[in-house]
């Protein structure tokens, strides 16, 4: 064991964060509990930093550990431990702090820290999520609309490959803007899918009664 590694173990909770400093021959040089707001991570930093702290673990706790990480990863060496394989260390006494216990680990080496990418591919991941979740809004968003259109008579998805395809689009705009005639709106469909269909059949689609809200109980615009 290096006598000259100063370690930290950290049980990071959603309210709190319990801190154990500890040198090498396994003496707690200091111990305390902070919040977990951006001031109080700092102070906790700059406590650990004055200290000498050069590694430091902590659990794998919901997200709750990302703030933490991200104010103490350029300061010193962490590790990410799944919560599972501390507890499941044998050796521990019933009396001892999870810091403590997650320190005196770390300090004789007994555990692992889990893969955890740079900033800037924790920030990629997070725009990929974004973008994810934004499609996923959407395709529910496009979905819910065209819903609506069908309670109103409006079968036109029942003739396109999909919702989002340019005929769809563009008549669904032409609606909007005012144009309601079912002779007009056929125009906007694409070619192949009148010849497919027979025009008398997608006129019929994109004829129907569109309500001014979703009820169907107010004033209604036949088309």
């Amino acid at each position: 064991m290096d006598r000259n590694r100063t370690v930290a173990g950290l049980d990071v909770h959603k309210d709190s964060i319990y801190l154990c400093i500890m040198g090498h021959d396994e003496v707690i040089i200091f111990e305390k509990k902070y919040g977990v707001l951006t001031p109080d991570l700092r102070q906790m930093c700059n406590d650990m930093v004055e200290r000498g702290v050069t590694e430091a673990a902590m659990e794998s706790t919901a997200v709750y550990w990302v703030p933490v990480w991200n104010e103490l990863c350029e300061s010193m060496e962490l590790k990410l431990v799944n919560p599972y394989f501390i507890k499941q260390l044998p050796g521990r006494k019933s009396d001892v702090k999870d810091a403590q216990w997650i320190a005196e680990c770390l300090l004789k080496n007994l555990i692992k820290g889990s893969f955890v990418p740079e900033p800037i591919v924790q920030d990629m991941r997070k725009l990929n999520r974004r973008i994810m979740d934004l499609n996923e809004d959407m395709t529910y968003n496009c979905n819910k609309l065209d819903a609506a259109m069908q309670r109103s008579g409006f079968r036109l998805s029942n003739y396109v490959t999909t919702i989002k395809s340019k005929s769809y689009q563009k008549v669904l705009h032409a609606i909007i803007d005012g144009t309601t005639d079912p002779d007009e709106l056929v125009k906007m469909v694409h070619g192949r899918t009148v010849n497919k269909h027979g025009r008398d059949t997608i006129r019929a689609a994109v004829t129907g009664r569109l309500y001014h809200h979703a009820s169907g109980c107010s004033e209604t615009k036949e088309i």
